[in-house]
């Protein structure tokens, strides 16, 4: 693999639904659909509900490559131009996971929901025992905003959500 820097490439494209095979394949069992989506598939993640998710308005779906074009990422982008915008339900193939990968794939998100969609500022949220996400988050200039304890459930567990935000640079 080619880096750049501490930073692996990543090639951001629209998500096409030919990769929903592979990017379903990487969410095994609840607790990742749970991890990834939160509350989106409440019922069932199947390729029919995910394609009917992606036609949520104003949902932007991308993908992340590999510079010899393997799929390794995917993530959405939500909100109306020059709006408020919500970076969700990212994920890094888990053989391509603690790599860098996921940062790249991110910060170029970033970019495009500051200078192509015009975001005032971007939010996400992150389950609060997962930091190696708050971590990257954070290093791409995203701060805590609020804290929601017991927020969403799991089986017999609470679990608490940390809603980040990043404002549009003045430069883009």
């Amino acid at each position: 693999m080619t880096s750049t820097g501490n930073r692996q490439e990543v090639k951001v494209k629209a998500f096409t639904l030919s990769n929903t095979p592979t990017l379903l394949s990487w969410i095994e069992g609840e607790r990742d659909k749970k991890l990834w989506s939160g509350n989106t598939f409440a019922e069932s993640l199947n390729r029919q509900a995910f394609l009917s998710h992606l036609n949520r308005e104003n949902l932007h779906p991308f993908s992340g490559f590999s510079p010899d074009e393997e799929l390794i990422a995917y993530g959405e982008l939500v909100g109306k131009k020059e709006g408020e915008g919500i970076l969700c339900r990212v994920i890094v193939d888990p053989e391509h996971r603690g790599k860098g990968f996921g940062k790249t794939f991110c910060a170029k998100l970033l970019d495009i929901a500051f200078k192509k969609f015009r975001y005032r500022y971007v939010t996400l949220n992150a389950f609060h025992f997962n930091v190696p996400a708050i971590r990257c988050y954070k290093s791409l200039g995203f701060r805590q905003v609020a804290f929601r304890p017991k927020a969403r459930q799991f089986h017999n567990q609470n679990w608490d959500l940390v809603i980040l935000r990043k404002d549009r640079p003045l430069a883009a």
